[in-house]
């Protein structure tokens, strides 16, 4: 276990000791708890495979765990229409995410089936229509490939989500060749057309907006925010006949100007990927019900530990991350800043 999983895991030790108080002393109710995944993973070998990017490391079976976890404690799971339409301010809910478009999604299905849960996936279009590699599995990939230190792959990352995803694409195509942004199984490979067609149709399953190229939107012009939020729309309509009234920003990135231009989209809900609980009555059109909360899980920790944290009104882990978040967005304000004068 590295320095960073220890901390991460003795945090959430400490949390699981309070909240478990916590809810002991406290009914729950009045909240919508939000999760986001990528991708999900059969085994762990799977997930240490040099195939793309793990990122949160989790298994199937670590998601059945979380929805089961939620299933027995009542909460109801929910679609993002569902939440437009309005929740009971008393109520206790959970709404399931996933963010890109990889195929691999496919593998929750029998757990959605098997506990009748809900699920909205959030698809980057351009990735679909043109079976494109999201550029982060190429770094991943390419990185191991030629021995690079994980520390310089998650720099030249952290790097590249300052920059418009053609800009990255093209520098990848021109270091790695032109099969770069080739997929290389069924793992890394978003869904096509055709597939997402028929997983759209899916009772369980709602689709949302994660714009055409997955824009890091902070990056772009108001106009180019607002055509990558309409393609998509558009995409998405020509793919399934479905109109999403749900966008996730990209790597969380939004604002007073993003989540208008989402709004003239008609897109009613937005997603970031700050952790923590959306309390209700939401109202519809206001800032929190366009910027919404949502844990990610992580394969390391204990997922039940961390599911019974995120059901806590306070958390040391959430505060750090929180914090971490908002560090990074005025970081890349000031960037933005210092490159404009």
């Amino acid at each position: 276990m590295t320095i960073s999983s220890l901390w991460k895991a003795s945090l959430l030790s400490l949390d699981n000791y309070i909240a478990e108080l916590r809810l002991r002393a406290k009914r729950e109710g009045g909240v919508l708890l939000s999760f986001l995944f990528h991708s999900l993973f059969e085994t762990e070998k799977e997930v240490q495979s040099a195939l793309m990017d793990p990122q949160q490391g989790i298994t199937v079976e670590m998601f059945r765990e979380c929805v089961r976890h939620f299933h027995a404690f009542g909460y109801r799971f929910v679609s993002g229409d569902d939440v437009v339409r309005g929740l009971a301010p008393k109520g206790k809910y959970v709404l399931l995410t996933f963010d890109d478009g990889y195929y691999n999604n496919v593998r929750a299905l029998p757990v959605l089936e098997e506990f009748g849960a809900r699920a909205t996936f959030f698809i980057s279009t351009g990735h679909v229509k043109k079976n494109r590699s999201f550029w982060w599995d190429v770094v991943q990939r390419e990185g191991k490939r030629h021995g690079v230190a994980e520390t310089e792959t998650w720099r030249k990352c952290a790097e590249y989500k300052k920059r418009k995803t053609e800009d990255v694409e093209r520098e990848l195509v021109k270091e790695f060749g032109e099969k770069a942004l080739q997929p290389v199984s069924d793992l890394d490979r978003p869904f096509s057309p055709s597939e997402l067609r028929d997983f759209s149709k899916h009772p369980l399953v709602s689709l949302g907006n994660h714009t055409k190229d997955h824009a890091i939107l902070s990056n772009y012009s108001e106009a180019e925010v607002r055509e990558q939020i309409r393609e998509a729309q558009n995409d998405l309509f020509e793919m399934t006949g479905l109109e999403p009234t749900l966008i996730a920003y990209p790597n969380g990135n939004e604002s007073t100007s993003i989540r208008r231009a989402a709004e003239k989209a008609g897109l009613r809900l937005g997603f970031g990927i700050r952790p923590g609980r959306n309390t209700l009555p939401l109202k519809i059109g206001a800032k929190n019900a366009r910027a919404l909360k949502r844990f990610m899980l992580w394969g390391d920790p204990s997922v039940e530990q961390q599911c019974i944290v995120s059901r806590s009104g306070l958390s040391l882990y959430r505060t750090f991350q929180n914090a971490k978040v908002t560090i990074a967005r005025a970081g890349e304000g000031l960037l933005a800043n210092s490159s404009s004068s």
